[in-house]
């Protein structure tokens, strides 16, 4: 029987015979509907690559991609420089991009990763874009998710227990004795954005606060956004006596509107936020938070992506799901039943 040779790959998938050796070699770009064509065609005539041309990775890059939500964010930043610092040594170098939660801008950065033929991805996910997500792992480019999951993906990520956290904020403003309790949430079309929501909800619910709809208002992960929710919050005709506000960029809106209403906290409203302590070092009172370990977040994020460049057998993807802890601070009061 005569045996396969590239040649004839490639005139099964209409292609050309450089275009099955990128796809052989992960070298290059190769759009998503000729990669399935090739692979389709090496199976259907059981090509064998010689171990020659098996040459693990043609030619690595030395450049990582790092994809995050926000770059003026100090939590996306903090954990950024944490993988730098781990990866420098192995003489990597990173490629920081921000798609500011637009999943058309997220598209166009993960194009970029497959042009520019980086060796691993740490992604922050709009949780959209599964399909170039599979994408790049479909080109052998190991991807970390950080922060959020993705819908329908499978592989290595590192997050918070997101819906115990929310849960948490809700349950100690509870134990104040605040019964009707502001949530500024951010969307809940990623997997933070839905579990923070529904953490916060639920326990309004279990601990029988007050369930105005009024008091639920989206700041949409963006300072300026919650700032007008937190203006809408403070001029309800019965404003709520604390407020949880479910990220770090969202607290600056949140701080913004408080002060300039010449509100008092704790005095006049508590306060809780769920973030990042070392962004809130020179605010007083300080603030009570629900609190992400960024470090740890950083570091094992970087230690899978060196695992992942480094190791030759192939190994099941880790999960990480990190519970939050609450720092109890200033920013809450206590509120009698009669207040």
């Amino acid at each position: 029987m005569k045996k396969v040779t590239i040649k004839d790959v490639a005139k099964h998938a209409g292609v050309s015979i450089g275009t099955v050796s990128k796809v052989l070699n992960d070298k290059g770009y190769v759009s998503s509907g000729i990669y399935s064509r090739v692979t389709e065609a090496i199976s259907e005539l059981n090509y064998q690559v010689n171990a020659n041309a098996r040459s693990l990775k043609a030619s690595k890059t030395n450049k990582v991609g790092v994809i995050v939500q926000d770059i003026s964010n100090p939590y996306m930043m903090s954990i950024a420089k944490t993988i730098e610092d781990k990866i420098r040594p192995s003489h990597y170098h990173m490629l920081v991009m921000s798609h500011n939660e637009d999943p058309h801008t997220e598209r166009e950065l993960l194009q970029l990763i497959l042009e520019q033929r980086v060796d691993g991805l740490v992604l922050v996910p709009t949780s959209g874009n599964a399909d170039m997500i599979q994408k790049v792992l479909d080109h052998k480019i190991p991807v970390i998710l950080v922060d959020r999951k993705v819908e329908g993906i499978t592989t290595d990520y590192i997050v918070d227990d997101n819906y115990y956290g929310s849960y948490e904020s809700i349950a100690y403003l509870h134990s104040l004795g605040h019964r009707r309790i502001g949530v500024i949430y951010g969307t809940t079309n990623s997997s933070i954005g839905k579990e923070r929501y529904e953490g916060a909800v639920d326990a309004l619910k279990h601990f029988a606060c007050s369930n105005d709809e009024a008091l639920l208002v989206s700041g949409k992960f963006k300072a300026e956004d919650a700032y007008k929710a937190t203006i809408e919050l403070l001029f309800l005709p019965d404003p709520p006596t604390a407020i949880y506000c479910c990220n770090n960029t969202m607290t600056v809106g949140m701080l913004k509107a408080i002060q300039e209403q010449a509100w008092r906290f704790p005095e006049d409203i508590s306060i809780i936020s769920y973030g990042d302590v070392n962004q809130w070092e020179l605010i007083q009172p300080p603030l009570t938070l629900m609190t992400q370990p960024l470090k740890r977040i950083g570091v094992e994020a970087a230690i899978i992506l060196k695992n992942r460049l480094t190791m030759e057998e192939p190994f099941p993807p880790k999960q990480i799901v990190i519970k939050p802890e609450l720092l109890v601070r200033a920013s809450c009061a206590r509120r009698s039943e009669g207040e």
